[in-house]
């Protein structure tokens, strides 16, 4: 009867062994297939980086040649805003919109910019601006939840905004993200259902 129980203990640590050189193995496989893909997603990063600077340069040598070219300024503002360079897309935004003052998704990709450099104030106002130009545009009304939320610290504007902003989304995955931001708020304001949000 020893003899028996002593067989059975060794062959279940020989099959904990087993089974844990096998978690092991299936470890550092996953772990190498990690480590080989990160240096890729830097290169993509990289790579998408310079096609973004060399196709700044041209636009910045069209601006040059054509310096009141609206698609031109727009392009530019943008893939300045994609690169991270937010003055700089300010700055192109602002000469777009003197050839075309309503157009309002400049407007709002303008109040985006603003808040990456910190002016939230700016950017309310820039959303606003927005939607003086066209009160149905939902990404003016997202953004602009989210400055007086986060920045501005105005959780009733903020609450007003997004149940606008969720009345006209439907079921956008931008609806569907912001619907617990505004539970919370109505909780926190004890404002119960108030405002009918888009289901």
């Amino acid at each position: 009867m020893k003899k028996n129980s002593s067989w059975l203990g060794w062959s279940g640590f020989f099959v904990a062994g087993f089974l844990a050189g096998i978690v092991f193995s299936a470890w550092k496989l996953d772990s190498g297939v990690v480590a080989e893909q990160a240096p890729r997603t830097v290169t993509a990063e990289r790579d998408q980086q310079a096609e973004l600077k060399a196709r700044i340069a041209d636009l910045e040598k069209s601006r040059a040649i054509r310096p009141g070219d609206l698609g031109t300024l727009v392009q530019l503002g943008n893939n300045y805003f994609d690169i991270g360079d937010h003055a700089k897309a300010v700055e192109a935004y602002e000469q777009a919109l003197q050839i075309d003052p309503r157009n309002a998704d400049v407007i709002t990709d303008m109040g985006i910019s603003y808040r990456k450099l910190g002016k939230p104030d700016e950017s309310v106002k820039a959303f606003r601006r927005a939607l003086e130009v066209d009160p149905e545009h939902s990404m003016a009304l997202f953004n602009l939840g989210i400055v007086l939320r986060d920045d501005l610290k105005d959780n009733a504007e903020a609450l007003k905004t997004w149940e606008m902003f969720l009345k006209k989304a439907g079921d956008t995955p931008h609806a569907v993200m912001i619907r617990p931001w505004v539970k919370q708020l109505r909780e926190k304001l004890g404002s119960g259902s108030a405002g009918g949000e888009a289901k």
